[in-house]
Formats: C-alpha cells, sequence, structure tokens
C-alpha cells in the first residue's frame, strides 16, 4: 500500500525566502530539503524530485512529512533533521566495537546472528554493513604474522637502525639482504571475464625453481642481485658476498642485513664477510616484516608472474634475469615501496578467533 502524496502550497513570500536560504546555505543537503519544498509546490511527483535531485524517494515522502508537520525552517536544522534512530543505542554499538576487535566475524550475516542473540535486535545485510561502516570498519583481507615474533625486540631494532643511519651518514651502505626462491610457473591474477567463463592461463608443474640473492639499500635505492638454479647455501652466500663487494668497490663498508637463516650465521660466511670489509647484522628472529626486500619479492609476483605463461624453464630463467638486469625501469615505484617505514607487530596482538 503506498503513502499518501503530502502536496504543498506556498505563497510568494515564502517561495523567495526559501529560494534565499537555498542560497545562502553552504550544505548541499540542506539545500537538496528546500528545493524538494520548492519541486513539489510547483506540482512535480515525488518520483520526478527523487530523479531531479538523485536522492530516494522515500527521502522526499520524509522531507516532505517533516515540513508538513514542522514547517520547512526545521529542514535547516541539521542536528533535528535524522533519519530513522538506531536501533543499537550508544552502549550497544560500543560493545559491538569491542566484539568485532576481539574477536573475527567473516560474514556481516555473523555479526546479525551475535547482535540478535545478545539484544533481540534483527538487522538486514545492508543495515548491519551500513552499521558496521559508521563504527569505523571496513571489509578486507586478514594478515597473517608470525606468532613467534617479539615487539619489544622488533622495536629495538628499529631504534638501533636509526641510530646507524644518523652514525654513519652516507659514507657507508646499510643494505637489507634476503633470498627467494622463484617456481617456474604462472600465478592467476583478477581480471575481468564474463560471468562463468574465468580466463585460463597454462600452468606448469612448478617443480623447477630459480633462485635469487638480493641486496637493496632503501635509501639509495642501490641493489645488487644474484640469479642462479642452484641451492642457496653457505657457499651461494660466500659467492654472493664477493660480488656485492665487486659491485661496490668504493663504499668503505658495507653493512648487510639478514635473516636468521642458519647458513648466514655460519662462521665461513662471517668469515668471507669479514675479509670484504661487509659489516652483517641480523634481523631480529621472526621478522619479515622489517625486511623491506620482501616487498620486493612480492612486486616481482606481481609483475613478472601474475597471468604470464612461459612454456620453457630456458625461457624463464632468461626473461627472469631480463627482468631483474633492467629493474630501474620501475625506480619510481621501489623508491616509494620500498621504504624504512616499517609495520611493527603490536603488543597484545593474538586476537581468539570466534567460533
Amino acid at each position: 500500500m503506498s503513502r499518501p502524496t503530502i502536496d504543498v502550497t506556498l505563497d510568494r513570500k515564502e517561495r523567495k525566502e526559501i529560494e534565499k536560504k537555498i542560497r545562502e546555505t553552504k550544505s548541499r543537503k540542506k539545500a537538496d530539503r528546500l528545493r524538494v519544498i520548492l519541486s513539489k509546490d510547483d506540482g512535480h511527483s515525488n518520483k520526478f524530485i527523487a530523479r531531479l535531485l538523485q536522492i530516494g524517494r522515500n527521502q522526499v515522502s520524509k522531507i516532505l512529512q517533516r515540513n508538513q508537520q514542522e514547517g520547512w525552517q526545521i529542514l535547516l536544522e541539521a542536528d533535528k533533521y535524522q533519519g530513522s534512530q538506531p536501533k543499537l543505542s550508544e552502549d550497544q554499538q560500543q560493545a559491538l566495537k569491542l566484539e568485532l576487535i576481539s574477536n573475527i566475524y567473516s560474514t556481516a550475516n555473523q555479526v546479525i546472528v551475535w547482535v540478535e542473540q545478545q539484544w533481540g535486535v534483527q538487522y538486514k545485510v545492508r543495515g548491519m554493513q551500513a552499521l558496521l561502516k559508521r563504527l569505523g570498519f571496513s571489509y578486507k583481507k586478514n594478515r597473517l604474522i608470525p606468532s613467534k615474533a617479539d615487539p619489544e625486540l622488533q622495536r629495538l631494532f628499529v631504534q638501533w637502525l636509526a641510530g646507524l643511519r644518523e652514525r654513519l651518514g652516507p659514507a657507508a651502505l646499510i643494505m637489507f639482504s634476503d633470498a627467494v626462491h622463484f617456481k617456474h610457473n604462472a600465478e592467476a591474477g583478477y581480471g575481468w571475464s564474463l560471468l562463468g567463463e574465468p580466463h585460463h592461463i597454462p600452468s606448469n608443474t612448478g617443480r623447477q625453481r630459480y633462485n635469487v640473492l638480493g641486496a637493496y639499500e632503501p635509501q639509495s635505492h642501490d641493489h645488487y642481485f644474484m640469479l642462479t638454479p642452484d641451492n642457496i647455501n653457505q657457499e651461494k652466500i660466500i659467492e654472493f658476498l664477493a660480488l656485492l663487494r665487486a659491485n661496490f668497490p668504493d663504499k668503505k663498508k658495507i653493512y648487510l642485513i639478514f635473516d636468521n637463516a642458519s647458513y648466514n650465521h655460519a662462521r665461513r660466511v662471517k668469515a668471507k664477510a669479514l675479509r670484504q670489509n661487509i659489516i652483517l647484522d641480523y634481523l631480529p628472529p621472526y621478522s619479515p616484516n622489517l625486511n623491506p626486500i620482501e616487498r620486493l619479492w612480492k612486486f616481482v609476483r606481481k609483475k613478472f608472474f601474475k597471468d604470464k605463461y612461459r612454456d620453457t624453464f630456458a625461457k624463464f630463467s632468461q626473461q627472469l634475469e631480463g627482468f631483474f638486469t633492467n629493474i630501474d625501469q620501475y625506480r619510481d615505484q621501489l623508491a616509494s615501496l620500498l621504504t624504512e617505514n616499517f609495520e611493527l607487530v603490536p603488543d597484545g596482538w593474538q586476537t581468539p578467533l570466534s567460533s
């Protein structure tokens, strides 16, 4: 059953006063409320007014009802002109917010069930989504972080790095290093396709790998990469150190920050670094978030692997070497990506999962 239409009849003085208020107000919403009154006085239908002002027909009806009950002046008072009152009180909304911070809910429907169980209040999906947005939540992918990461050690590392930068200045290179094992395979990305007919990307077995040892300086963006089909071990690290030093002969000292792989701590590796005048330091345990070069590997996967098929390992290896040889073509993108703005693991980050 449709609502009865509310007509508006304005005298000349009222109309001029409303037109003046529209010109004076800086609020588009308030001006549109008054335009509803003028349009209705012109004899237009609610449907026409809604389309003209690009607002909902229900909103047009509410504005007309408000005008009929309290006069058009009330439409300029934003604190009094409101839609329907929230179903949850302020205290209930804060309790819901705490629940969502403490537990993981994968869908709006799960939140709807929890709210109804707690307070007997029913929501539809759209209404709950709107409420969650008002409370400051958004739907996004959760992040995995190492369960054994130590927040205090991470903070101390960042402080140590800042002190080292200040003490050394530009005279030395402070490089982050890591090894990655790229599989001979494509990775499926996202793209527009016909409904039910996704694009098909050929794939390989992924058993063959091409390994990359890299070192990257986040401030100067100096870098060096060694690509090899061989396994990464002590011998490869030693070879890498010699090539790295040869690539930067003018730098008196090179600080190289490794992760805690066993071969990075080997005595032979440390002895070779000492002879090459390379100082080895190490990230706190379980702290890939403190190594900017980890972001580079993700960048490579996006640029080189997504939806790209190479039928032979030889072609794959050749093109991967070409990518790293010409990586400076992405220098501007990497300059904003590979920084020392670290996202630290927070204290008390552990969040119990909801059942």
